[in-house]
């Protein structure tokens, strides 16, 4: 776990910009807790979502765009291909840390409430450090939910790797082509 939040919308919010959670150099907005190369979000909301109230807005596909308008660091206002979704109390919404997303603006008569957590792999540490987890709030977690505020720094990345590194292997189930195939 990389980080978490607790986010409300109340009547009359004006809604959240098209923006994304990745932004690899860090920003003045996320620091270096968005830097890191892969993490995912999840966001779980604690109301309905529907059409009046704050609904989650995105552009699907755009966390895959290579081009300049996929620019984590841009903004949009809008975009003619974004989506609304809408879901009950209880449901999570996870998204690739560069998909572009938001939330429409409350128009409704009631709060909605959401825990936004993130997650990323022991290799894909932020590019600079960011604060540790508080000792003595780890302390008060379950033993079986601490593994998962392991050191928010770590990381595993191999800048010096060489071309043909001796130890090279010939199989990697993580990558295979397969893990996607549904019988």
């Amino acid at each position: 776990m990389l980080h978490y939040g607790y986010a409300r919308s109340e009547p009359g919010h004006p809604g959240i910009s098209l923006h994304t959670d990745g932004q690899p150099y860090g920003s003045k907005i996320f620091g270096f807790e968005g830097s890191a190369p892969a993490m995912v979000r999840v966001l779980y909301y604690l109301d309905d979502l529907t059409p009046d109230v704050a609904p989650f807005r995105v552009i699907p596909g755009s966390h895959l765009s290579l081009h300049a308008d996929g620019n984590p660091y841009k903004r949009f206002e809008s975009h003619p291909e974004e989506v609304m979704v809408t879901c009950r109390a209880g449901s999570a919404v996870l998204i690739n840390h560069k998909v572009f997303h938001g939330n429409f603006p409350n128009v409704g008569d009631r709060d909605r409430n959401m825990l936004a957590v993130a997650y990323r792999p022991a290799w894909a540490g932020p590019q600079g450090e960011v604060e540790e987890w508080d000792p003595a709030e780890l302390a008060k977690l379950p033993e079986h939910v601490r593994p998962f505020f392991g050191n928010r720094n770590t990381r595993h990345w191999m800048p010096d790797g060489a071309n043909k590194p001796p130890d090279m292997s010939s199989e990697a189930p993580g990558i295979n082509p397969s893990r996607w195939r549904r019988s």
